[in-house]
């Protein structure tokens, strides 16, 4: 039996009728995001002590019955986050049934990694009281690690959907020289758009973390700026300007990349998603803007979150299109 038959038959088990990976990994990525945006309203109404310090317990019960708005915002992100790990799991323990180097397998693997890593910072943030108005320098240091680490917890889901699925594009082999290093030049783009994102969304958590502890204060965003620049403002107010600056550069670099993958092929799927980020890009600009006018309410932060997740999810994917390309065309001619 030839490499690429073996391959066919030691995945065909992937996409079993009664449960398919790729239908699994798109749920569980779904339910992951939705558990991200319940954690920026835990933050955001300062609930985050709702269960006190005790973790896994609220309030030292295991089966306790809230008796506060914050208590209920609390519990609920604790219950939905500890469905998506056993989610997470039970697409790891899915994934077993995949060839050992089948990407869609590694993947699962890794965010099953990424959510362990999750849960010990989540546990870290409730035992030491980095919650709330808590402006400790250990929290500054932990919340961007915890918004990195959820996107590539994120990342990694979205890599097992595309590759689990049986949409996943086929194997290309008309690209000619010339048209492979087109694609090679568009990945090497749009992975750099993605690293650059990660460095957006570490700015990104601090950004927020003073918009809890310390709220924009002034109206306009002259005032605002004005306001977090003077001497007596604090560190977290005086470093709320550098996101927007990262994030203007952030969507220039994936409208750049979404650029170079339209130009580099004619595929279906990436001409919509590119199209998609596009227009995503602008929707983010947008909102960040509002957000920023606005004062950061509390459902702006919450949409920004969202757009930012989508935005994410979607030059993964392209990322993960663009060498799929490369690299089961280059697997073929080997």
């Amino acid at each position: 039996m030839s490499s690429s038959m073996a391959e066919a038959a030691a995945a065909a088990p992937l996409v079993s009728r009664k449960l398919p990976f790729g239908s699994v990994a798109r749920w569980v990525t779904v339910a992951t995001v939705l558990v991200v945006l319940l954690g920026a309203v835990v933050r955001i109404t300062g609930s985050g002590a709702g269960c006190g310090q005790h973790w896994p317990t609220c309030h030292g019960e295991v089966a306790h019955l809230p008796k506060s708005v914050e208590t209920w915002i609390e519990l609920s992100h604790r219950t939905t986050s500890g469905l998506d790990f056993l989610g997470v799991l039970g697409l790891a323990i899915l994934a077993f049934r995949l060839p050992p180097r089948h990407p869609a397998r590694l993947s699962a693997f890794a965010a099953l990694a990424l959510i362990v890593v999750e849960v010990l910072i989540g546990a870290r943030l409730v035992l030491l009281n980095l919650v709330g108005s808590n402006m400790s320098f250990d929290r500054v240091v932990v919340m961007p690690a915890h918004l990195v680490t959820t996107s590539l917890l994120i990342g990694a889901l979205a890599a097992a959907s595309y590759f689990g699925s049986s949409e996943r594009l086929h194997r290309d082999l008309t690209l000619t020289p010339h048209a492979a290093h087109g694609v090679r030049v568009a990945l090497g783009w749009s992975a750099a758009a993605a690293g650059f994102l990660l460095l957006v969304s570490m700015t990104g958590a601090i950004t927020a973390l003073g918009d809890t502890v310390y709220p924009v204060r002034g109206d306009g965003a002259l005032a605002h700026l004005q306001n977090d620049q003077a001497a007596s403002s604090h560190l977290l107010g005086k470093l709320r300007v550098i996101h927007p600056l990262l994030a203007l550069l952030g969507v220039g670099g994936l409208w750049l990349a979404a650029g170079r993958a339209r130009e580099a092929t004619q595929a279906a799927p990436v001409q919509r998603l590119a199209l998609g980020l596009y227009v995503g890009g602008g929707l983010a600009l947008v909102v960040g803007v509002s957000n920023i006018w606005l004062g950061a309410p509390g459902y702006i932060q919450v949409t920004h979150l969202l757009v930012a997740c989508l935005l994410w999810l979607g030059i993964v994917i392209m990322t993960a299109m663009l060498w799929d390309l490369l690299a089961r065309r280059d697997e073929h001619i080997r």
